[in-house]
C-alpha cells in the first residue's frame, strides 16, 4: 500500500491482497501470556447460537474478484487494518457463559450511528459478553434506492462483516435479536432492578404474543421497552461519564478504582478530592498534554490523566454489572444516555494491554465490507488515472474534501465556495486534483474550487458504480477521501471523523514501516509517532489545524476524532 501520500501504490499483487503480505512483524518474546485473559470455552448445556459459521467472510484479506488487475494497487492502498493471531484468541477476564449485551441503534445519521455500534462491539468485547443485533429497521438518510427499496431494509450486517467478527475472535460471539428472545425470552423474562441489577420474582411476557422476529417491523418501541425492563440499565451519560474496567475482576469497586482519579493537582483549588470526581479540572493539567502525549503503557494513573477531561462521573465494572444477565444500553434523550461518543473516549482500562487490544479490535474487525471497498476501490483507481492526466507530475495523487451541507445543524460550518477557497488556499496548491465528498449536487455552486482545481465528485464515476447499493455510496465518499494527501473536513461532522480516523489508521503504518513520524510522542521502541495526520477543517479558523497538532480528547467528543483513538495501538512493549 501505499504510505499516507494517497499516490499510486507500486504493487502488482492481484486483486484479493492477503495482509500476510504487509504486516509488521508484532511478537516479541513472551508475548503471548501478557494479555491476562482466557479461552472461551462454550457452556456444555447451552446450543451454540452465533453467526458465526465456517463460511464466514475472512476478514484478513480484501476479496476483489470482479476487479481487473489494473485495480490491485487502489485494492492495496485502501487496507489499513492487521491480522494478529494473537488478538484473535484473547478472552476478556470478564466473561461469563449466558451473558449478553443489547442496545438500541442511534437515531441519527449512519455515521452516529456507526460511532454508537463501535462503542457497544467495543463493549461486548471488554466485558466477554454475547453481542446482541438489533432487528432490521430503517436508518435516517439511508433510502437512497428509489428503484430497488429492498435495499433500502438494512441492519448491520449490511454495512459490516459481523459473522466474521464472532468467527474470528475467540473473545467476542455476536447473535442476533431473534436468536436471543428464542433462547432467552420465550417464557418471558424476571423483571431488573435499574437501581441494583437483581432479578424480581415478577415475570415479563414477550411483546406481541411471544414475536421473535421483529425485522421490518415498524414500530419497535416495544421491544426496546421490554428489553429496558428485563435487562439491568446503568445510567450512563458518555458526554459526562466514563467506564473503567478494573484489570482485576475481583478488585472492582468505586473505592478500588477510585485512585486513578484522587490524584490532587487534578483538581483545582477549590476542588477537594475525596472519594468522588470533582468537576473541577485543573485546565493546566489538560493543557500540559497537548503535543506530549502519554506512553500508551504508562501506569494507569497517568494515562488517566489525559483520559478524565474533566467529566463529572466515573462508573466501574463492578459486581453488580458482572452478574446481571443482560446490559442493555438505550437511546434516550431525557437521561442523557445516547451513546455519541467514541468508544476510547468512554472506556478506560487499568490494564494498558486490554486497552490496546480492543482498540485493534475495533480498527481490524468492524471495517465495512469488501462490497463497499471494492466499490471505492473502483473509483480510487479512476481517480488516480483521471489525476495522472491531468498532470503527470503529481504522478496520480490527489487531495480530498468533506463538505457537508444538506440537513446539517451547524450553521457555521455552511460557507460559500469562495469562502472555503479562502480559508483553504494556504493548503493547496493550484491545478492539483481534489476529489470532493459532498451531500451539495449543485456543481455550480463549486465553480470557486473547479476554477482552480481539477475537481471530481462521487457523480463523475457511475460507471465505476454500476449495480452498487446508493446506500453505499457515502461509506465509498468517505473512503476515497481517505487516500487524499490532503484531506479537509467539516468541523461537527461524524462523516469527516472517520476519515480523519483510517487516515491515522493508515498514518501508523506509514510511520512504523519508515521509521520516523515526527511529534512529541516517544514511544518505548525508540520511534515517534503521536497520531497526527495532515488533515486540515475549513470553518471555525481556530479549529483549522487541530488535527496536525496532538491534542487530548475533550468533551464534546463527537465533533473530531483524537489520536488516542489509533496512535501506537499495536505496540506491546516488553
Amino acid at each position: 500500500m501505499t504510505g499516507g501520500e494517497g499516490g499510486r501504490s507500486a504493487s502488482a499483487s492481484a486483486s484479493a491482497v492477503p495482509l500476510g503480505l504487509r504486516v509488521r512483524a508484532l511478537e516479541h518474546a513472551g508475548a503471548a501470556s501478557r494479555l491476562h485473559g482466557r479461552r472461551r470455552d462454550p457452556s456444555p448445556t447451552a446450543p451454540s447460537l452465533s453467526l458465526a459459521s465456517s463460511s464466514a467472510h475472512p476478514l484478513s484479506t480484501l476479496t476483489c474478484p470482479s476487479l481487473p488487475p489494473s485495480a490491485s494497487s487502489a485494492v492495496s492502498e485502501l487496507i489499513y487494518w492487521e491480522e494478529n493471531e494473537r488478538d484473535s484468541h484473547f478472552v476478556s477476564p470478564y466473561h461469563q457463559p449466558g451473558r449478553y449485551i443489547t442496545f438500541e441503534s442511534d437515531h441519527g445519521g449512519w455515521n452516529n450511528i456507526r460511532m454508537a455500534m463501535e462503542t457497544i462491539l467495543a463493549l461486548a468485547a471488554a466485558t466477554g459478553r454475547t453481542l446482541v443485533l438489533p432487528p432490521e429497521a430503517g436508518m435516517y438518510l439511508l433510502d437512497k434506492d428509489k428503484e430497488q427499496k429492498e435495499n433500502n431494509k438494512l441492519d448491520f450486517e449490511d454495512f459490516f462483516h459481523m459473522e466474521s467478527i464472532a468467527e474470528h475472535l475467540d473473545g467476542v460471539d455476536v447473535i442476533t435479536m431473534e436468536q436471543f428472545l428464542e433462547r432467552e425470552a420465550k417464557n418471558g423474562m424476571p423483571r431488573v432492578s435499574d437501581e441494583t441489577g437483581e432479578e424480581s420474582d415478577e415475570i415479563l411476557p414477550l411483546p406481541r404474543d411471544g414475536l421473535t422476529d421483529w425485522g421490518g417491523v415498524y414500530k419497535q418501541r416495544e421491544l426496546f421497552d421490554f428489553l429496558r425492563d428485563v435487562a439491568y440499565v446503568r445510567n450512563m451519560k458518555p458526554q459526562k461519564d466514563f467506564l473503567v474496567f478494573p484489570k482485576d475482576p475481583a478488585k472492582s469497586t468505586y473505592q478500588d478504582m477510585v485512585y486513578l482519579v484522587n490524584q490532587e493537582d487534578m483538581f483545582d483549588e477549590a476542588g477537594e478530592p475525596d472519594a468522588k470526581i470533582e468537576p473541577r479540572f485543573n485546565n493546566q493539567v489538560k493543557d500540559s498534554f497537548v503535543g506530549k502525549p502519554v506512553k500508551v503503557s504508562a501506569p494507569a494513573p497517568e494515562r488517566m490523566r489525559e483520559f478524565y477531561a474533566g467529566r463529572g462521573k466515573m462508573h466501574v465494572y463492578d459486581k453488580a454489572l458482572q452478574d446481571a444477565k443482560v446490559l442493555h444500553f438505550p437511546v434516550d434523550h431525557n437521561l442523557g444516555s445516547r451513546m455519541l461518543t467514541h468508544f476510547y473516549a468512554f472506556v478506560f482500562f487499568e490494564d494498558y494491554e486490554m486497552d490496546l487490544w480492543v482498540k485493534r479490535v475495533v480498527r481490524d474487525h468492524m471495517r465495512y465490507r469488501d462490497e463497499i471497498f471494492c466499490a471505492a476501490a473502483k473509483v480510487l483507481e479512476a481517480v488516480h488515472t483521471k489525476s495522472l492526466a491531468h498532470n503527470a507530475e503529481h504522478g496520480g495523487s490527489f487531495d480530498s474534501f468533506h463538505i457537508r451541507r444538506g440537513d446539517f445543524q451547524y450553521k457555521e460550518t455552511r460557507l460559500e465556495a469562495a469562502e472555503i477557497d479562502e480559508a483553504t488556499k494556504d493548503l493547496l496548491v493550484p491545478g492539483r486534483t481534489v476529489f470532493i465528498a459532498t451531500d451539495e449536487f449543485d456543481r455550480k455552486f463549486y465553480a470557486p474550487l473547479s476554477a482552480k482545481y481539477n475537481t471530481l465528485f462521487l457523480g463523475d464515476f457511475m460507471k465505476e458504480l454500476e449495480g452498487v447499493n446508493p446506500n453505499y455510496f457515502g461509506m465509498i465518499d468517505q473512503l476515497v477521501s481517505s487516500r487524499g494527501k490532503v484531506f479537509i473536513g467539516t468541523w461537527f461532522s461524524t462523516f469527516t471523523g472517520y476519515i480523519n480516523r483510517m487516515r491515522g489508521y493508515h498514518k501508523e503504518f506509514k510511520d512504523e514501516e519508515t521509521g520516523g513520524g515526527g511529534g512529541d510522542g516517544l514511544d518505548e521502541f525508540g520511534k515517534r509517532h503521536d497520531g497526527t495526520v495532515e488533515s486540515y477543517y475549513f470553518a471555525r479558523p481556530r479549529d483549522k489545524f487541530e488535527m496536525v497538532n496532538y491534542t487530548p480528547i475533550r468533551p464534546p467528543f463527537y465533533p473530531r476524532e483524537f489520536p488516542l483513538g489509533w496512535r501506537n495501538i499495536d505496540d506491546n512493549p516488553e
